[in-house]
């Protein structure tokens, strides 16, 4: 039976975290800021603004980030910083006993297409190949593509 996470309300809580590649405290803000005009609060994970090589964060630090997100019942939804490369030496860390009982929304796309798949085969619970807050900029605040991230949650 599949289990569809609750849809989002206003005044809800938005994680964002950068599970893979690494992404300017700037353009996180600023993504953050366009969410919460949206309606929903934002909670900016420790591994925005940071860097790592081509990483955000070490393994260990992207990891506790991620499972504490997806533990949080306070957080409805999970919107990627960036893709890249990063998901996949992750997956076969993470624990879904929680997630698989109160499932969320996870927004993304590029890597975090393993996350999307891994979740819907053994799960099957829907996730969104989404906008990113990558995507989220002055110029594309207001266009299709946010726009259907705020329709969709």
């Amino acid at each position: 039976m599949i289990k569809i996470p609750p849809y989002l309300k206003k005044g809800d809580l938005i994680g964002v975290t950068c599970s893979s590649s690494k992404m300017e405290l700037q353009a996180a803000e600023f993504a953050a800021g366009v969410l919460n005009n949206m309606g929903y609060r934002v909670h900016l994970g420790i591994t925005v603004g940071t860097s790592f090589h081509n990483f955000s964060a070490p393994d260990e630090l992207r990891l506790e980030e991620l499972q504490d997100m997806l533990d949080d019942p306070e957080i409805k939804a999970i919107v990627f910083g960036r893709g890249g490369y990063g998901m996949v030496c992750l997956l076969d860390k993470l624990d879904f006993t929680r997630f698989r009982k109160h499932p969320k929304w996870l927004c993304g796309y590029s890597d975090i297409t393993a996350l999307h798949a891994h979740i819907q085969e053994q799960f099957g619970i829907p996730t969104l190949h989404s906008m990113m807050c990558s995507g989220i900029t002055p110029q594309t605040a207001d266009n299709e593509y946010v726009n259907s991230l705020h329709l969709a949650l």
